[in-house]
């Protein structure tokens, strides 16, 4: 998975929504960790399943931290989860 190239893999849609979910969360670990240090409120980038998204949330380190602190959950903007294969479970303001 290469930062520069979020094209994701040939396969299901199940693979290559895990595939840009993924993909968008290793750049918000970047982000949480710029935020950590300054304790401010981020825009994280959305991490759903469309690999052109370029929607941000606005959202505090620790408030992206809780909803990465289960794996199978992702920071997705309002209207962006695929229903098929996603849940919403918690909503944040």
């Amino acid at each position: 998975m290469s930062e520069k190239d979020p094209t994701p893999p040939e396969g299901s849609r199940a693979q290559r929504i895990a595939y840009n979910e993924a993909w968008s969360r290793s750049l918000n670990e970047r982000a949480a960790r710029v935020t950590d240090a300054l304790e401010a409120t981020a825009g994280f980038r959305c991490e759903c399943w469309q690999n052109d998204c370029t929607e941000r949330i606005r959202l505090s380190s620790k408030d992206w931290r809780l909803v990465r602190a289960e794996p199978n959950r992702f920071a997705v903007a309002p209207e962006h989860v695929a229903d098929q294969f996603e849940a919403v479970v918690t909503t944040y303001p």
